[in-house]
């Protein structure tokens, strides 16, 4: 497997980069000292990653330590999937008490829900519906039925969004709808920064029975730009990481 920039450089199958990258992204800024430490490496070797990982785009180096360049909203999906893992498969794994045989459930284009998909096997009769070209690809890699909204082609988050989106989702019946979006209020907004995953998020949650949010603790305490739906909304039930 390969990875991609921002900026189209590549980030080659190096665990150890993904956990650099892992680290900056909930710290914004560390020491070649402590990623040595953390890591179980030299010095040298982080010095070779970061220094790869600058080219690429990813970082920018200083003087013993290297800060955080991209902005995780401008990761592409594939890599975003990859920063804080467990977390997420954790976050996952207590939604799995909404799943059942012979339903319906919509993934959203998000690199959480795609943590969803390999429990599914375990149940008879599940469709997944999706915007997401990911979620599609790993769920059909499973031999799970799959429906896949239409659309724009939206390249970062690999999800098909737009007007044509919108209107193939109205007529879709779904029982249970995961999804997560970058922001959960005190005040109980479920909110985002981007208009178009919004808009497919809002036309598929009016026809779900019920809507599980996940999310993940770095999303808490945040209100964006665009408003989803609140807490107190009918059939809305949230999960946040332990």
């Amino acid at each position: 497997m390969k990875m991609f920039s921002h900026k189209g450089g590549i980030m080659t199958n190096n665990s150890r980069q993904h956990e650099i990258l892992d680290l900056l992204y909930k710290k914004g800024k560390v020491s070649v000292k402590e990623f040595s430490k953390t890591l179980y490496v030299s010095e040298m070797t982080i010095r070779r990653d970061l220094a790869e990982m600058e080219k690429q785009g990813y970082l920018k180096r200083y003087r013993g330590g290297a800060i955080l360049k991209v902005d995780f909203r401008e990761m592409p999906v594939t890599e975003r999937f990859l920063l804080d893992a467990n977390k997420k498969k954790r976050l996952c794994e207590q939604a799995l008490p909404f799943l059942r045989d012979n339903i319906t459930i919509f993934l959203d284009s998000s690199s959480t829900c795609l943590y969803i998909i390999p429990h599914l096997i375990k149940y008879k009769n599940i469709t997944v519906v999706t915007n997401s070209i990911k979620a599609l690809q790993n769920a059909s890699s499973l031999h799970i039925p799959c429906i896949l909204i239409g659309g724009e082609y939206y390249e970062q988050d690999m999800c098909l969004v737009g007007s044509l989106a919108e209107e193939y989702a109205k007529d879709l019946n779904i029982d249970i709808s995961f999804m997560t979006t970058a922001a959960y209020s005190l005040d109980g907004t479920i909110s985002d920064f981007d208009l178009r995953q919004t808009a497919i998020r809002k036309r598929v949650l009016k026809n779900s029975k019920q809507t599980v949010f996940l999310f993940e603790k770095n999303k808490l305490g945040k209100k964006l730009t665009y408003t989803l739906c609140r807490k107190s909304d009918e059939n809305v039930t949230i999960l946040i990481e332990k």
